[in-house]
C-alpha cells in the first residue's frame, strides 16, 4: 500500500520501524501530510505515520522552491520534537527522508479538525466514502467537545505563548489534529518565530505570490497586521483561533475566502463584520462576545490565550474535569488524586458520546498501569455504577476482565472488593462465576494481611452466588486455614464473620460436620476473636434449622465457653454478651430435656376389659 501511495520502489526508512495501514485522514499547510494507522513494530505499540511525497511539490518546478517546502515540514517536526506539551501531538519517531517523501511517527491520530470539518484533500479516492462516512458518524460534534476542544488549542498555545515565548504563526484546522482519545492538539509549527528578549512579538510572513502556497501560512485564518504591516504577536495567533472557532460553526470555511488572493484578503476583511453577524447566530450567545473581540483588526481588543480559557463558557465542571485529566501525567500524586476524584464527580454529567469515546479508554489505559491504577480506579467504578448494563457488559467488562486478571498493587485489589456490589449489580452470572468469584478466591491466598481482610468480608457480599459445592471446597478451607496460619487477630476476627456470614447460606450437616468442630477447636483468650464464636453460636440459637441440639450445647458448646467466663481479658460489656449467650444455651438444654423426660414418664392408660 505504501509503495502504491508513494509511487516509487524507493522506500521510505520508516516502514522499518512501523507497520503502516489504510490512510485515516491528511493535515497540514495545503494537506500535504497524509496520515496512516500504524503500529511500531518493536513492542506494537500502536500510533500514526505521516508522509509527505515529494512528488506532490513536482509542479514547481525550480528545485528551491520544492526544498523550501521540505524545508518548512522539516522545521515543523523539529519543533514537535522540542515542545513537550500534553496538548501538542507527540512524536515517537523523528523524520526520516528518502529520495521520494519524508516521514514522522506520532501517538494515535484519528484526522485533522479540517477533515472533520469537511475538508478531504489528499484522502485517496477510493476510499473517501468510507472516510467520509466515518467521519460523519463519529464526529458529528457535540458542544461539548467543542467547548472541551477549544479550551485544548488555547492552553496549548498559553504553554507557547508564556513558557517558549513562541509564536505558531498558522493556526488553522489544518493544523489541528483529532487524537483517537478525542484530545485536539498541534501540528503545524513550520512557521513558527521565537519572541526574542525584551520583544513582544517578531516580523511576520505576510503571504505573497511569489512563494509556493505550501510553503506558506494559510491566508484565510491570518492575522491582518501580519499580511498588511508583517507584525506577528502572540494576539495574531489568538485572531486565528477566532477564525477556527467561526468555522466550526460555518461548516469548516473561514471568514475569509482568499481564494490565494491577497488583493482579496484585503476586500474580505474589510467585510468581515458582517459575515461575522451571520456565523454568530450559530454559536452559543456566551462565545459571541469574545470572539468578536478575538477577530478584530485591532490587536489591542483581542484577549490572551490566558485571558480567553478563564471565560465564563468553559468554567462547566466536565471541562474542568476533563482538562485535569488530561494533565495528569504532569502531576505530582496528590494532585493526581484530585484530578481523578473530580472526574468522578462529573461522570453521570458527561455526555455518553465523550464518556465512552473519550474518558473510559483513558482510564482503563491508567488502570492497566501499576503505577496509576490507584488514581484512575475509583473513577472507573464509577462509570461502572452509572453505566447501563448492557454498556457495562459490551463496552467495559472485555477490558475490566483483564484488570481483575493483572497483578495489581494492594490497595487497587482493597478498593476493587470494596466496591464489589457495583460489579455484581452490572455482570451477567457466567461472568461473576468465571472472573469475579476466583478473583476473590485468589485474594483469600495473598501475602498482604489487608488484602486477606478485604476479600473475608467480599464473602458476605458474594455468597448468594456460592453453591455448596464452592462453599464446601473452596470458601469454608479457606476461611478456616486463614483463621488458623494467621496470627493477626484482624484477619482472625474477619475469618469467624466470613464464616458467620455463610451460616444462612449452609447446610445443617455442612454445619455440624465442619463448623462446629472447627468452633471446639478455637483456643486462646484473645477477647474479640472469643466474641465472633460467641457471634456464632448466637447466630445457630436463633433458628433450628442449623441444628444446635441441646445435646450438642451440653457436650460440645458449653464446655468450650464456660472457661471463658473467667477470662480476664473480657470487659463488662463482653463478659456480659458472653454470660447471655450461655444463658440461653443452658435455658436450651433445661427446655429441650424436660421436654424428653416429660413424654418418657407418661404412662399409656389401660385399656377396659
Amino acid at each position: 500500500m505504501l509503495k502504491h501511495s508513494m509511487g516509487a520502489d524507493d522506500i521510505n526508512p520508516i516502514t522499518k520501524h512501523f507497520t503502516i495501514g489504510k490512510q485515516c485522514g491528511s493535515a497540514g499547510v495545503e494537506m500535504v501530510w497524509k496520515i496512516f494507522d500504524a503500529v511500531r513494530t518493536d513492542d506494537k505499540k500502536e500510533a500514526s505515520v505521516f508522509i509527505f511525497e515529494k512528488r506532490i511539490a513536482d509542479k514547481l518546478h525550480k528545485p528551491r522552491r520544492r526544498e523550501v517546502v521540505a524545508e518548512t515540514l522539516r522545521k515543523d517536526v523539529w519543533h514537535l520534537e522540542q515542545l513537550k506539551h500534553p496538548k501538542i501531538i507527540s512524536v515517537l519517531h523523528g523524520i526520516e527522508e528518502c529520495h521520494d517523501s519524508l516521514a514522522f511517527a506520532t501517538e494515535p491520530v484519528f484526522a485533522s479538525l479540517a477533515n472533520v470539518l469537511g475538508n478531504h484533500e489528499r484522502l485517496p479516492t477510493n476510499v473517501s466514502a468510507e472516510i467520509r462516512v466515518k467521519l460523519l458518524i463519529d464526529h458529528d460534534f457535540i458542544e461539548l467537545e467543542i467547548k472541551h476542544g477549544i479550551v485544548q488549542i488555547t492552553d496549548a498555545l498559553s504553554y507557547l505563548h508564556n513558557t517558549e515565548r513562541l509564536i505558531h504563526c498558522n493556526i488553522n484546522p489544518q493544523s489541528i489534529l483529532l487524537t483517537r482519545k478525542g484530545s485536539w492538539k498541534l501540528l503545524g509549527f513550520g512557521f513558527a518565530e521565537k519572541i526574542q528578549e525584551g520583544k513582544e512579538g517578531c516580523t511576520g510572513q505576510a503571504w505573497t505570490t511569489k512563494i509556493p502556497k505550501m510553503a506558506q501560512p494559510d491566508l484565510n485564518f491570518m492575522a491582518p497586521e501580519v499580511q498588511l504591516n508583517k507584525k506577528c504577536t502572540p494576539l495574531s495567533d489568538m485572531f486565528s483561533v477566532g477564525m477556527v472557532i467561526c468555522a466550526i460553526y460555518n461548516q469548516g470555511k473561514s471568514l475569509i475566502s482568499a481564494e490565494h488572493n491577497p488583493s482579496l484578503y484585503v476586500k474580505q476583511l474589510d467585510l468581515m463584520h458582517e459575515t461575522f453577524g451571520v456565523v454568530a447566530h450559530k454559536m452559543p450567545l456566551q462565545l459571541v462576545e469574545p470572539v468578536e473581540k478575538m477577530i478584530n483588526k485591532d490587536i489591542r481588543y483581542r484577549p490572551t490565550a490566558q485571558l480567553f480559557s478563564l471565560l465564563k463558557y468553559f468554567n462547566d465542571p466536565v471541562v474542568i474535569s476533563l482538562h485535569g485529566m488530561d494533565m495528569c501525567d504532569r502531576r505530582d500524586p496528590a494532585q493526581r488524586v484530585e484530578a481523578y476524584s473530580s472526574l468522578s464527580q462529573v461522570v453521570p454529567n458527561i455526555p455518553r458520546k465523550i464518556l465512552y469515546n473519550y474518558v473510559l479508554p483513558e482510564i482503563l489505559n491508567e488502570c492497566k498501569c501499576s503505577e496509576s491504577i490507584v488514581f484512575a480506579l475509583p473513577t472507573l467504578i464509577t462509570i461502572i455504577d452509572y453505566a447501563t448494563r448492557a454498556d457495562y457488559v459490551d463496552v467495559i467488562m472485555p477490558e475490566f476482565r483483564a484488570i481483575l486478571a493483572n497483578a495489581k498493587p494492594v490497595p487497587a485489589t482493597v478498593y476493587i472488593l470494596n466496591k464489589l456490589d457495583i460489579l455484581l449489580s452490572k455482570s451477567p452470572i457466567d461472568e461473576i462465576k468465571g472472573e469475579v468469584l476466583p478473583f476473590v478466591f485468589n485474594t483469600l491466598d495473598s501475602s498482604s494481611l489487608q488484602a486477606q481482610e478485604a476479600a473475608l468480608g467480599a464473602i458476605g457480599v458474594i455468597k448468594e452466588f456460592l453453591d455448596d459445592n464452592i462453599l464446601r471446597k473452596v470458601v469454608l478451607p479457606k476461611a478456616k486455614s486463614l483463621f488458623f496460619r494467621s496470627s493477626n487477630v484482624k484477619i482472625r476476627i474477619n475469618a469467624l464473620t466470613c464464616i458467620d456470614h455463610l451460616l444462612d447460606s449452609l447446610d445443617k450437616m455442612l454445619i455440624l460436620d465442619n463448623i462446629l468442630p472447627f468452633l471446639a477447636n478455637i483456643s486462646g483468650q484473645d477477647p474479640d476473636v472469643v466474641m465472633c464464636v460467641v457471634g456464632i453460636y448466637k447466630h445457630m440459637l436463633s433458628d433450628k434449622k442449623f441444628g444446635l441440639t441441646h445435646n450438642l450445647i451440653a457436650t460440645k458448646v458449653m464446655p468450650t465457653l464456660i472457661p471463658h467466663t473467667v477470662n480476664p481479658g473480657l470487659n463488662m460489656d463482653q463478659f456480659g454478651a458472653l454470660m447471655e449467650v450461655l444463658r440461653e444455651m443452658l435455658e436450651q438444654v433445661d427446655k429441650q430435656r424436660r421436654d424428653k423426660m416429660m413424654l418418657e414418664t407418661v404412662s399409656l392408660p389401660v385399656p377396659p376389659r
